[in-house]
């Protein structure tokens, strides 16, 4: 029997804490789902991580959320489609196990689960009228504080997945009286019934979770600012006292019958049998047959924010509770601490922190409440694969891919002292990605050895060096550079224009490419993003570091440069190209404040998506402009205050929308009069020859090429397109250079072109570049990055499948897009289905405030 706290994230530029407390009955709780999270599951798998085991999104029974915010919830929709589509998957399987693969499964509705048929809502509610304590067992349960519910109802305007159900409960929670103590999902909880002769025993023991809400007003930083009131949710976890290890030894030398009778006493209860060999009635009570045991274990996460939050804490009856648990045999073994460096290291905050006594332990992740203190912390991104990746590339060409920037330190996730005003210093842990603290079994109780190595050494970008240069990819490079008489290190440094990509993935979350997203820079130095997938400005943050030059301050050039984030272009609904506008809208927020909002194109469900979003985090309110996309299928007439803003701002001249097939609601955007002049771009889409006419002439077409030739019926199926036909429309158009993006996640490799697209390409001479994380153009610099591409090959000479690159790509194969679908007239017909297309939860939700 082993429990666990896993540190997933930690505070630095592209991430927020996350931590995942596995139960001694091996049901899993997520606390805080930000950014990136599910990239930090798949980073378990890597090789650097395999001492304590890979993790998967599927095994969370439980997610609990300190906060409203996307530090806290940025990630949850993107999970909750994961979770869904696995949950879909093995229902499906299971039915073809039974011999019911003929069943006809409602697309629409996902699985036919056993049990009670639910009470669907087809009208696009996220609510069911289902209670939690009702016969029907949640999937997912989330716990948070007041403002969860509202953020899960805003998501059906773009998630929909039915028969899917999440139990919501809100502020103050405790799972016993729910009858949620033993776990969080279905699964969980029928395993428990099957062991209906042990019901307390080891192997059901879980975690009871007790939620502790603490209400706090934001106030602004500004007089005229508005205050907003908030609520941080902390949670204690507990078990009931721990049985010691069953000695089958002694049972077989007291006679004592194999079969149920082990699992009574391993219950803690005594059983009676006849001897035998004197066959008369014995019987054996469970301290005969157990190892000593131990108390409950206990666990505290807790967010506290500031002075106010901390006031309440050391208030709540809860926490003195939980302090003095001895009378329940509890031993609160560690505390968890999300809270700013600058009140962790308060004498107020220390004293309090060793009023819990020396047999509890400190982890700290300090959280950053703001860009300052992200920078400061000066973490490493814990996507580890990600910027290996980089790096590898960087040494192909280091202007077209920046060497990203690494904090060596020997310094590792061990045991350290915080200072604090006099006194004898606390003893604390400090928390870092993948580390693991163990709490049973208790002979092995604290942090694992083997995670506590640091994420990058400086050893690193010497070994990945000397790989590259033995697949050939650097000789190659510098062949290429010469052959090119490239300029591109004399090039005019007054001209700050760029295309720096955020994410080049498709839908799925993979640890190699992060999910859409685009920065184009102008000429005066503000920019547009094009798409906004999650992670994308943590990914923006990663990609300034590695660029800016010594004489640049770190801070001030980060302020600069999220101020001059002047517009976003949303190209469709779908999650993966928009959920990073949680983070633009609230970086921003902090820093322009209601002076210079975001101009936000987009379509209408989006918009509606963010008028009820603001109710959950009001901070953002007044920091934008919404634009329907329907509103620019013309251009915008020069005197339309959209378009003089954008001429301001950006210098943009036009900006047309062409309405593209994918789902309802597509775009593609022809934008003239950038540092690229005329650029047009696909968004998600089968081949448009709309969308050719549009942007013919086009200095610069960046089209998604999901599926590489050969796969044209899938990319019929969901509506996207291959490397062929994203050629084909470039040849339509008449561009003059191609970035291909958007890939299928299964691969990190370059799709190959065949003989026909590269005779056709030759004829033309029209650079094809393949777009990766963190690649920065500039408009003389298409050319060479195409040319590259034979030394970028080298890299990835395997066609192999990265199959622990995501649990849910082989999920969302089967899962298969139907509809019927007009470009010209966005008329829908057919059911709703798909690759995290729109989805429908079936929710219970319950606010105990």
């Amino acid at each position: 029997m082993t429990s666990s706290i896993r540190i997933l994230t930690a505070s630095c530029l592209d991430s927020n804490p996350s931590v995942l407390l596995v139960s001694p009955n091996g049901s899993k709780t997520l606390i805080n789902c930000g950014e990136g999270c599910q990239r930090s599951f798949l980073e378990s798998s890597s090789p650097a991580n395999t001492n304590v085991g890979a993790l998967r999104v599927s095994s969370v029974n439980r997610i609990c959320l300190t906060h409203t915010g996307h530090d806290a919830f940025g990630g949850l929709p993107g999970m909750i489609l994961t979770t869904a589509d696995v949950a879909e998957s093995a229902a499906k399987n299971f039915q073809q196990s039974q011999g019911n693969g003929g069943v006809n499964m409602e697309r629409s509705g996902g699985s036919n689960r056993e049990g009670p048929q639910k009470n669907l809502k087809r009208s696009g509610s996220l609510i069911s009228d289902d209670g939690p304590n009702s016969e029907i067992m949640p999937d997912l349960e989330i716990v948070g504080p007041v403002g969860t519910k509202a953020f899960l109802h805003s998501l059906r305007h773009f998630m929909r997945r039915d028969r899917f159900t999440v139990h919501v409960y809100e502020s103050r929670y405790d799972s016993s009286a729910c009858g949620n103590s033993s776990s969080g999902n279905a699964t969980s909880k029928k395993k428990a019934k099957k062991s209906k002769s042990a019901p307390s025993s080891n192997d059901d023991i879980g975690f009871n979770v007790k939620s502790i809400p603490i209400d706090y007003v934001i106030r602004g930083a500004r007089d005229d600012s508005p205050s907003f009131a908030k609520q941080a949710v902390s949670y204690s976890f507990t078990t009931p006292p721990i049985p010691g290890k069953f000695l089958i030894e002694k049972a077989t030398a007291l006679r004592i019958p194999r079969g149920p009778m082990y699992a009574e006493l391993k219950a803690g209860k005594s059983v009676t049998f006849t001897d035998p060999e004197t066959n008369e009635n014995r019987t054996v009570r469970p301290e005969e047959v157990l190892a000593e045991g131990s108390g409950g274990i206990g666990v505290v996460v807790l967010y506290c924010p500031n002075e106010e939050v901390l006031s309440g804490l050391q208030k709540s009856d809860l926490m003195h509770f939980t302090r003095n648990d001895a009378k329940d045999n509890i031993e609160l073994d560690v505390i968890v601490h999300l809270t700013p460096k600058t009140l962790f290291d308060t004498n107020v905050y220390q004293t309090w922190c060793k009023s819990f006594g020396t047999g509890t332990e400190h982890i700290v992740l300090h959280v950053a409440d703001t860009l300052e203190d992200r920078v400061v912390d000066r973490g490493n991104s814990p996507f580890v694969s990600a910027i290996r990746g980089a790096i590898r590339r960087s040494y192909v060409n280091n202007e077209l891919f920046p060497m990203p920037t690494l904090e060596f330190s020997k310094e590792e996730a061990s045991t350290q002292n915080e200072g604090s005003d006099g006194g004898e210093s606390l003893q604390t842990i400090k928390g870092c990605p993948m580390m693991e603290y163990v709490l049973l079994p208790r002979s092995r109780r604290g942090v694992n050895a083997l995670t506590t190595n640091p994420l990058y050494t400086d050893n690193d970008c010497d070994e990945l060096k000397e790989q590259v240069s033995k697949s050939g990819a650097i000789d190659l490079s510098q062949k290429v550079v010469e052959a090119h008489g490239s300029t591109i290190n004399n090039v005019d440094t007054s001209d700050v224009g760029e295309l720096i990509f955020t994410g080049t993935g498709s839908a799925i979350p993979c640890k190699h490419r992060n999910v859409t997203g685009m920065y184009l820079r102008m000429h005066n130095g503000n920019s547009i993003l094009l798409d906004v997938g999650e992670g994308t400005v943590g990914q923006l943050l990663q990609s300034w570091r590695s660029t800016l030059v010594p004489t640049q301050t770190l801070i001030d050039e980060y302020r600069s440069r999220i101020r001059g984030i002047k517009a976003a272009w949303i190209s469709h609904p779908h999650a993966d190209h928009h959920l990073g506008l949680l983070r633009l809208l609230s970086e921003r927020s902090s820093i322009c404040g209601h002076d210079d909002p975001l101009v936000i194109m987009a379509p209408s469900n989006m918009i509606d998506f963010l008028s009820e979003y603001q109710s959950v985090v009001p901070e953002i309110g007044r920091s934008y402009i919404a634009v329907d996309c329907r509103e620019m299928r013309n251009g915008f007439q020069s005197d339309h205050p959209i378009a003089m803003k954008l001429f301001h701002d950006l210098g943009i001249t036009q900006g047309t929308s062409v309405p593209v097939a994918h789902c309802p609601n597509s775009f593609a955007i022809v934008l003239d009069g950038t540092s690229f002049g005329r650029v047009a771009y696909s968004g998600d889409c089968r081949p448009s020859t709309r969308f050719a006419t549009a942007g013919h002439g086009a200095d610069l077409l960046i089209h998604e090429a999901t599926f590489e030739d050969g796969m044209e019926e899938e990319a019929v199926l969901k509506r996207h397109s291959t490397v062929g036909e994203a050629i084909d429309i470039a040849v339509a158009m008449n561009a003059k250079a191609l970035v291909l993006t958007h890939f299928s996640q299964r691969y990190p490799k370059i799709p190959p072109l065949n003989k026909k697209e590269r005779d056709e390409h030759s004829l033309r001479c029209m650079p094809i570049a393949f777009a990766f994380d963190f690649m920065r153009l500039r408009r003389d610099s298409v050319s060479l990055a195409s040319k590259l591409t034979p030394a970028l090959r080298l890299l990835y000479p395997s066609d192999e499948i990265d199959d622990d690159t995501h649990e849910g790509w082989n999920v969302r194969r089967w899962i298969g897009m139907q509809w019927s679908y007009s470009e010209e007239s966005h008329v829908r017909s057919g059911n709703v289905c798909g690759e995290g297309y729109i989805i429908i939860m079936t929710l219970v939700v319950v606010s105990t405030n």
